[in-house]
């Protein structure tokens, strides 16, 4: 949805005002003028269906769209940097995501419907904080994190701190935008995939999300990395640091990769759902989809050296 489309729909919400700045200063100033009743609106996927549902804090939207340089994928020496106006489509479709955290780039690439991954950000996707969300996962497992501005200044925060239950963050947005993503680019030798179980393709939330990282030295063929993520297990998009630690060091093999992928479902801790399935389904498809994972990164690997 586009800011005029935006306006137009306004006219039947409960939205006072639509501001659009022209700078990341100019938007903060608006979020501080309202004192807690606006918002900042960029893809609109999540923040317009909020407000259908009566959310009677939202009174101002403020578009950033317009703010210039927020809508680029750039290689920052090592380091793969991510604008908060990308959008799931372009990050699917992006030749360094799909080089340098390939699991980003899937995971980007099965969230809702194209018309959904068309409009929605990645940023968007991270302040909803939904624990098995479509990119949260692949992120956490690259080891990404987020830039925050506010009027006091601009922090870097880890996304492995950054959430503190479903649909919760220390982001507070009515004072604070989020105006990047990062994560250091996979190198020679590593290699991600993600991991998707849902009762269809699309238009459904996932039974799980997984993501993988690994690095391998091939002279040893010994696992020199490896960063699991999973969800929605908890509260919280969920590192699964014990089975990563069965890996990293380990040899290469089939029995290590199973014991790694059990202790992640051990780990797991899903609720029995009505729309996801039971508890103890959801923790036997953890170590499928681990393992899974693995090996397709692990396949990636050898035709990366083919």
């Amino acid at each position: 949805m586009q800011a005029l489309d935006i306006v137009a729909y306004a006219k039947d919400m409960e939205w006072e005002e639509y501001l659009v700045p022209e700078s990341l200063d100019e938007a903060l100033e608006m979020l501080e003028r309202y004192h807690g009743a606006a918002r900042i609106i960029a893809g609109g996927t999540d923040i317009v269906p909020l407000s259908r549902k009566g959310a009677p804090e939202i009174k101002v939207l403020v578009d950033i769209t317009r703010i210039p340089g927020l809508g680029t994928i750039r290689l920052d020496g090592e380091t793969v940097k991510i604008g908060p106006l990308v959008t799931h489509t372009e990050v699917a479709l992006s030749g360094l995501i799909r080089k340098r955290g390939m699991a980003l780039a899937e995971g980007a690439s099965r969230l809702g419907s194209p018309q959904i991954r068309n409009i929605a950000t990645v940023a968007g996707n991270i302040i909803n904080a939904q624990p098995g969300a479509d990119t949260l996962i692949p992120l956490l497992a690259l080891d990404g994190s987020v830039k925050i501005m506010s009027r006091q200044g601009v922090r870097s925060v880890p996304l492995a701190e950054l959430f503190t239950g479903v649909g919760r963050t220390t982001i507070d947005s009515t004072k604070e935008i989020v105006t990047e993503i990062s994560f250091p680019g996979l190198r020679t030798g590593e290699a991600s995939a993600a991991m998707r179980l849902a009762k269809r393709k699309t238009l459904v939330l996932p039974i799980l999300t997984v993501a993988v990282v690994i690095g391998v030295d091939p002279g040893a063929k010994t696992f020199t990395k490896a960063r699991i993520a999973v969800g929605p297990v908890t509260t919280t998009p969920f590192r699964c640091k014990a089975a990563e630690e069965i890996l990293a060091g380990s040899p290469v093999g089939e029995e290590v990769i199973k014991k790694a992928a059990a202790d992640a479902a051990k780990a797991a801790n899903p609720r029995t759902s009505l729309i996801r399935g039971t508890s103890e389904y959801r923790k036997a498809m953890v170590a499928v989809l681990v393992e899974r994972g693995i090996a397709m990164a692990l396949k990636r690997l050898e035709e990366n050296n083919g």
